[in-house]
């Protein structure tokens, strides 16, 4: 193996954009509406609330970019925020399962699905594998099977 990337799924990105258009457009809105009306304190307030969920949306989506790995590589992993992890420092793999509700009131639970794969290294630092942002998952999980390293699995 020289190299295999992980190929990022552009549908999140776009989403992203989308609610921001969205949140925007909401926020303009509300301030015109409540500047019209004379209700200068509360238009500011729920501008910069829905402003500020914005903003923990992107930072949330931008943490997991960052720490998602970029590549593998004979030599260990590359994450986006650029930094390398050597395989020789390799500790364990966990799946961390999400248990997901049921519609049904008679049914407490409906299944469970993965919700992210951490490859964890001695320093204590992991990389990501995110797969509803993966569009190759089916490769870069069967090469993440194959790592000589301790797998569990943690219910989140």
């Amino acid at each position: 193996m020289n190299r295999l990337e992980v190929k990022a799924s552009k549908l999140h990105f776009i989403l992203v954009i989308l609610l921001g258009l969205m949140f925007f457009s909401m926020a303009l809105l509300i301030s015109m509406d409540g500047l019209s009306k004379g209700h200068l304190l509360g238009t500011v307030i729920a501008g910069f609330i829905l402003l500020t969920f914005y903003g923990f949306v992107v930072w949330l989506f931008r943490r997991g970019h960052l720490n998602s790995v970029k590549y593998f590589s004979d030599e260990g992993l590359v994450r986006n925020d650029g930094r390398s992890f050597a395989w020789v420092d390799l500790s364990r793999v966990i799946n961390q399962i999400g248990i997901y509700p049921s519609l049904n009131r008679k049914v407490y639970w409906r299944g469970k699905g993965l919700w992210r794969t951490e490859i964890q290294f001695k320093s204590g630092e992991s990389a990501w594998l995110i797969p509803t942002k993966i569009s190759n998952y089916g490769e870069v999980s069967a090469f993440v099977r194959n790592l000589p390293c301790e797998h569990t699995e943690i219910r989140v």
